[in-house]
């Protein structure tokens, strides 16, 4: 699904009337969009965005008052209802204490993206408002955004998208950071991370190796990976060799210990300078 983050251009039929040669049955909007003429209205937008998601006007009587939506989804199309925002699918918010118009119309919106299980990204329009616009609505209120005249009564499955929502469980950067990559890919297979959008934003910078271990472990190729060690400390047996010559690691045994695998290199070095007469810190060097 490509996000939308524009207004349709002329001439797409999924936002113009029948009347002039579109595919919608929607009233004009208010004010009257010179393109796409069921602009400005959010009922117009949101029918001809979801049509247009599955790439045909396959459900166009999604044109009632907002609030009606979900009726006319379920009782006409039989189309599924989720209570939390679902990919491609329509939000519906109701507007008062009845469904019947006469306190509000309501409010719909398209889901374009799902962030997490609090934050969504939408595409709108508004009767009277504007023709177009994205929002990023977060839940902290119940009503993923809207004022207090608002319900959000669930959003309408798109069939063409499925079911998506965000991932159920509450998984922190860190603990995606401190896992292995093996454990993530068993994860996401498990079904943790859930699909497409919604798995890359729960995964991050991580999404792509997790991906292609998950795709290795259901083409049956997989393999534990191994982990890359960590890098040894470089040695500066110069800076050893100074140093022994100096006297910070003692003599004999103590000097042995003191030095432990690097004895061999550091004492040979030792014994080159000491036989060409390099004593002094800053002409001793490595032979």
């Amino acid at each position: 699904m490509n996000i939308r983050t524009t207004k349709p251009g002329a001439g797409n039929k999924f936002y113009i009337t029948k009347s002039k040669g579109g595919y919608s049955s929607c009233i004009q909007g208010s004010p009257t969009d010179s393109q796409c003429n069921v602009l400005v209205n959010c009922v117009g937008y949101a029918c001809g965005r979801f049509n247009e998601i599955i790439g045909s006007m396959k459900y166009p009587s999604l044109n009632c008052n907002a609030e009606n939506f979900i009726e006319r989804a379920r009782n006409t199309y039989g189309l599924e209802i989720s209570p939390v925002p679902t990919l491609g699918g329509i939000m519906v918010w109701q507007k008062g204490a009845t469904l019947s118009g006469n306190d509000g119309a309501g409010h719909v919106a398209v889901v374009e993206k799902i962030i997490d299980s609090n934050t969504i990204y939408t595409s709108e329009s508004g009767y009277g408002s504007s023709a177009f616009w994205n929002s990023t609505r977060r839940n902290s209120n119940g009503r993923w955004g809207l004022g207090s005249g608002y319900t959000f009564r669930g959003c309408i499955v798109n069939p063409a998208i499925g079911k998506i929502t965000a991932p159920t469980t509450n998984t922190s950067n860190t603990d995606i950071a401190n896992k292995s990559v093996d454990e993530l890919a068993k994860e996401v297979i498990a079904g943790k991370y859930g699909n497409g959008d919604t798995r890359k934003n729960a995964l991050g910078s991580r999404y792509s190796e997790v991906q292609a271990k998950v795709n290795e472990m259901l083409a049956g190729n997989s393999k534990p990976s191994t982990p890359t060690p960590a890098p040894k400390p470089q040695v500066d047996i110069l800076e050893l060799v100074k140093k022994t010559i100096r006297g910070d690691f003692g003599n004999g045994e103590a000097r042995r210990k003191a030095l432990g695998s690097n004895y061999d290199e550091v004492q040979r070095q030792v014994n080159l300078n000491l036989k060409n007469g390099l004593t002094r810190w800053d002409n001793i060097k490595l032979f």
